[in-house]
């Protein structure tokens, strides 16, 4: 893929906005819609992020309008803020770092305000994690909440709307898991999951 539109989940009637996922040029571009009532559609730029990390997945904050989150071909997950009172080559917000590099293959907010990534497989390490963006930004905050599927590649996942403590995971090209988050919060130790193969 090397570029893609997404509609903000944020959008009102009185407020539309799109956002062009510029992946080649490592760019977002934030629009709003200005008149939709006749043709050719017009638009405006409202906000743009240029020179942003080599990134792979993409996904749109369920709670904040002007947060964003790219995951890295390195792995890192990053937060961007996309408003127009930031310049467009402004800092990041926020980056969570892990420790073996590879690829994001999927990244993913929750409603209760929770970013999970998924990551190619890397020998005795974890593939799914978990963060709570509630917490306040410090280097302890960058370690996961969570850490889940072990040596497992995670190529998609998904957040369920109303049971936001439920992740829905494809897991090594073979199996659909269910992971439930709720319990216990330590890191070093998974939750049970529902598996069954594809």
């Amino acid at each position: 893929m090397e570029a893609a539109i997404r509609w903000s989940p944020h959008s009102r009637p009185d407020r539309q906005r799109f956002l062009l996922v510029d992946v080649a040029s490592s760019r977002l571009r934030l629009y709003q819609i200005e008149s939709s009532k006749a043709a050719p559609l017009k638009y405006k730029l409202v906000a743009q992020r240029d020179k942003l990390p080599n990134f792979t997945a993409f996904d749109w904050s369920k709670t904040e309008e002007s947060l964003v989150a790219v995951g890295s071909a390195s792995g890192e997950a990053t937060l961007i803020q996309l408003d127009a009172d930031r310049p467009s080559h402004a800092e990041p917000n926020r980056s969570f770092p892990i420790r073996h590099q590879r690829k994001c293959n999927s990244i993913a907010f929750s409603v209760k305000n929770a970013l999970a990534t998924g990551l190619d497989r890397v020998r005795n390490d974890f593939c799914l994690n978990i963060y709570d963006l509630n917490a306040a930004a410090s280097p302890q905050q960058q370690e996961p909440l969570r850490k889940l599927a072990t040596s497992e590649a995670v190529y998609s996942i998904r957040f369920f709307a109303r049971q936001p403590d439920t992740l829905v995971a494809g897991v090594s090209r073979q199996y659909i898991r269910l992971f439930d988050l709720r319990g216990n919060h330590s890191s070093s130790q998974t939750t049970p999951s529902i598996i069954s193969a594809c």
